[in-house]
């Protein structure tokens, strides 16, 4: 099993986020992965994505670094295509891109055109790989449409496509195209069963599920004090009501308002004081059990119990968002005990 950290915003400074790379990197981790926001839940200091993978890519060695997720909604397809091109010049072989459809965040408020989301996500990965190429092409797309376009810098070796799929069809099209799988809010029991749908699409491609990198990113959160832990968890809960049919679909019930969707996270919210309260106050439907369920949380022997059952489900590649209580503590369980059992 591989093992991942988000470097997520909201961020306390670049200089701490380097510091958070250089510490992982040293304790064993094998990539880095890095949310593109424009604006974030819960607010606070959201800079550049890109020019933060800029800078990971100059100050690690090993590790391999990519975006966890961005859109080709904000961003044109050829626009992508260049600065990883870029950047995988910098750091070979060590660049990954994760894609996703967008969320509301980071688009609503901008007034960035958000039409036929799978269309535009299909397309744009249809497109980077053939700029990736280097070859001289034309594409007519719904969405895209392109005359002799070409780049002057490509990959110095080939580049994997990760996406950030936690619907049915966004998961088909992984399997289809891509590289990597790497939902968020998933227990054991989804993520066995949402994983027979990148298989299809694998199959439907003629590809196999073991071309395929099952990543998984999950709020990771330990200590000794197992109830610290899961308290400490528990201010995060709102993520598990990122998808509500993932909630449904572990088997909880969850009474929310008519008017909310069941991807609200991802369609509905954004930054603004009604929606922040409107999530807190969903964050409180989530129970102990739903926590321990969706998250990684509680004692050391908790996390170790939790990952090998993630394991047997199929994730070969384990992302964490780590939110203490102790940052440093959690490092250093995956570093001394989780990393080397499961290597």
């Amino acid at each position: 099993m591989k093992f991942g950290m988000l470097i997520s915003p909201p961020l306390q400074s670049i200089e701490r986020a380097l510091k958070i790379a250089e510490m992982s990197e040293e304790a064993g981790f094998d990539s880095l992965v890095v949310p593109d926001h424009t604006l974030m839940v819960p607010p606070g200091y959201t800079p550049s994505a890109m020019v933060l993978l800029s800078l990971l890519a100059s100050k690690t060695q090993k590790v391999s670094i990519g975006t966890g997720v961005t859109d080709v909604v904000r961003y044109h397809p050829s626009i992508l295509a260049q600065f990883f091109a870029t950047l995988e010049n910098i750091a070979p072989s060590r660049i990954f891109l994760g894609l996703g459809a967008g969320e509301a965040m980071n688009i609503k408020p901008f007034g960035i055109n958000w039409e036929k989301p799978l269309s535009t996500l299909r397309e744009g990965i249809e497109v980077i790989k053939k700029l990736w190429s280097g070859e001289r092409f034309s594409y007519d797309g719904k969405v895209f449409r392109m005359r002799d376009a070409f780049l002057q810098v490509k990959p110095t070796s080939k580049m994997p496509i990760y996406l950030g799929a936690n619907g049915k069809k966004s998961r088909e099209l992984c399997g289809e195209l891509c590289d990597g799988w790497m939902p968020i809010a998933e227990t054991p029991k989804t993520y066995k069963e949402n994983l027979e749908d990148v298989k299809r699409g694998a199959e439907r491609a003629g590809r196999s599920i073991d071309e395929i990198d099952t990543a998984l990113q999950i709020y990771t959160a330990i200590d000794e004090d197992r109830d610290k832990a899961i308290q400490r968890a528990r201010q995060f809960a709102g993520v598990i009501f990122s998808a509500i049919e993932k909630a449904e679909q572990a088997g909880y019930n969850v009474d929310i308002p008519k008017d909310i969707s069941k991807k609200f996270y991802f369609d509905q919210l954004l930054v603004r004081d009604d929606m922040l309260i409107q999530f807190l106050h969903m964050s409180s439907y989530a129970t102990d059990e739903m926590i321990e369920d969706f998250f990684i949380a509680g004692n050391p022997q908790d996390c170790e119990q939790k990952i090998e059952e993630f394991r047997k489900v199929g994730v070969k590649h384990l992302m964490i968002i780590n939110v203490g209580p102790d940052p440093k503590f959690v490092l250093k369980v995956f570093k001394e005990k989780v990393i080397p059992s499961f290597r």
